[in-house]
């Protein structure tokens, strides 16, 4: 696992988010556009993460005692980290199957998108709903950093 600090998070958040918002305005590459709204709204999570528990540099924590921030910031499951951030149920996820039938939650979103695996048919409303919520939580750390 390689190391990120801090502002490593933030600046993986912005240049993540700012090129999704420019594949939405173009209306192109759904899948990319939507893969790289997980890898940003996870490395907002992340800094907002290491902001909360006061530490520049999650290498302590990593190195530390505390199994619980541990798994988390080595986590995917952004439901687990909106949950220690005091975010449970304020955003929701539906859950997607693909084509393989196997079931895509919030720590899966990244292998999804990222291989391109194609949804069950009739499931475009819900994929829709989960870049939804990925752009309020992305909007969200946004405003977040804005007060700092």
């Amino acid at each position: 696992m390689l190391i990120a600090d801090k502002r490593d998070y933030r600046r993986g958040y912005e240049k993540h988010y700012q090129s999704y918002k420019r594949l939405k305005v173009e209306n192109a590459d759904i899948n990319s556009r939507r893969l790289l709204l997980v890898y940003s709204v996870e490395c907002g999570l992340k800094y907002k993460l290491l902001d909360k528990w006061n530490e520049e540099n999650p290498q302590k924590i990593l190195e530390g005692t505390d199994d619980k921030k541990i798994k988390i910031l080595k986590s995917h499951n952004l439901e687990k980290i909106l949950k220690e951030l005091g975010q449970q149920g304020n955003f929701k996820f539906p859950r997607l199957k693909t084509v393989h039938r196997d079931i895509v939650d919030a720590e899966s979103f990244h292998q999804f998108y990222r291989y391109c695996i194609k949804s069950q048919e009739k499931q475009s409303d819900k994929e829709e709903k989960v870049e939804d919520s990925l752009n309020d939580i992305a909007c969200w750390i946004k405003e977040g950093m804005r007060r700092q």
